[in-house]
C-alpha cells in the first residue's frame, strides 16, 4: 500500500476524456474493478469531459449503466481540484496541455498518453516536469516498454549490417502518421546506430527524445510504413534484413485493456511526490 496524503493511504485518479476509446478503457478499471492490485492503491476521483458537454453532472456509473458509483461527471477542473492527486490525460495535444498547465498550478501529479505533439508542446511539456512528476509515453503497453529494450540490443549487434523497417498499423480513425509507437522505436535505433558510430554508450530515455539534439548527427534511413484499416488497436513490427536471413520483432495490441493498466500502473509509480520527467520503461 502506498501512502499518498493525510487523509487517504489510495491515490486519487482524475481521469480526462471519459467519451474516447482510451478514457472508456481507464474508467472501465474503476467501474468493474478488473484488477484488484489496482484496487487496493487507487480510487477513481474525478471524471473530466470536454467544455459544455451534454453528460455533466451524471454519475459515472449511471453514465455506463451500472449502480450509482459517487463520482459526479464534470468539464469544471476547478470545481473538482481538491478530489484527485494524479491526473491521466489521453485526449489531443493542444487538450492535453491545458490540463497540464491546470496540473502545474495546482502540483498536481500528470500521466500524458496524447500521442501527435509538435516541439513546442515538448517544451512545455518538459518545463512543466520541473515543477510536477510527468509520465508521458506514445505508448503505455508494458510489451511495448520490453521491445524497446531488446531492439536497443539487436541494434548494436547487426544494425550496422541490415537494413531496418518499421510497420505500423492502426486502426482508421487514428489521426497521427506515423503512430508516436513508431518514431519512438525510429529513434532509438537512430540513437543506437549513432552510439555505434561515434563510440559513444547512450542511455535512452525521454529526455534525450524531448531535447532536438544541434550537433550534427548521421541521419540513418529507417523508413515507417503507415497503415490505417478497420477497428486495429496497434500493431508494430521492427524488421532486420541481413544477407539470407530477416528478423522481425513484432507486438500486437488486441485491447486497449493493456494501456489502461499501463497507465495506471505508471500513476501509482508516479504518484504525487515524484517531480521530473519519466516514461514507461521507468516503472520496469
Amino acid at each position: 500500500m502506498i501512502s499518498i496524503n493525510n487523509s487517504s493511504p489510495l491515490l486519487r485518479i482524475a481521469v480526462t476524456g471519459i467519451t474516447g476509446r482510451m478514457g472508456k478503457k481507464i474508467i472501465e478499471y474503476f467501474l468493474i474493478k478488473k484488477n484488484k492490485q489496482l484496487s487496493k492503491k487507487i480510487i477513481l476521483g474525478a471524471a473530466i469531459v470536454r467544455k459544455n458537454s451534454s453528460i455533466c453532472g451524471i454519475d459515472i456509473g449511471t453514465f455506463n449503466k451500472i449502480n450509482e458509483f459517487g463520482v459526479k461527471i464534470t468539464d469544471n477542473l476547478e470545481l473538482i481540484k481538491d478530489d484527485f492527486d494524479t491526473l491521466i490525460d489521453f485526449t489531443a495535444p493542444d487538450i492535453s496541455i491545458q490540463y497540464l498547465n491546470f496540473c502545474v498550478k495546482n502540483n498536481k501529479s500528470i500521466v500524458i498518453g496524447t500521442t501527435g505533439f509538435k516541439q513546442q508542446h515538448k517544451n512545455i511539456i518538459r518545463n512543466a516536469s520541473k515543477t510536477i512528476g510527468v509520465m508521458y509515453s506514445a505508448n503505455f503497453s508494458i510489451g511495448i516498454a520490453l521491445i524497446l529494450k531488446i531492439l536497443h540490443k539487436i541494434t548494436k549487434i547487426i544494425g550496422n549490417n541490415a537494413d531496418i523497417s518499421i510497420i505500423e498499423t492502426h486502426h482508421n480513425k487514428k489521426r497521427d502518421i506515423p503512430s508516436g509507437t513508431a518514431i519512438m522505436m525510429q529513434d532509438l535505433i537512430r540513437d543506437t546506430l549513432q552510439s555505434i558510430q561515434t563510440n559513444k554508450s547512450i542511455n535512452y530515455n525521454l529526455k534525450k527524445r524531448m531535447y532536438p539534439s544541434k550537433q550534427k548527427n548521421i541521419i540513418y534511413d529507417i523508413p515507417i510504413h503507415s497503415i490505417r484499416i478497420g477497428n486495429v488497436v496497434g500493431e508494430h513490427t521492427v524488421l532486420f534484413n541481413i544477407l539470407g536471413e530477416r528478423l522481425e520483432i513484432t507486438h500486437k495490441a488486441d485491447d486497449r485493456a493493456i494501456f489502461a493498466y499501463g497507465a495506471l500502473c505508471a500513476a501509482i509509480w508516479l504518484g504525487c511526490n515524484k517531480k521530473g520527467l519519466f516514461e514507461i520503461h521507468d516503472i520496469l
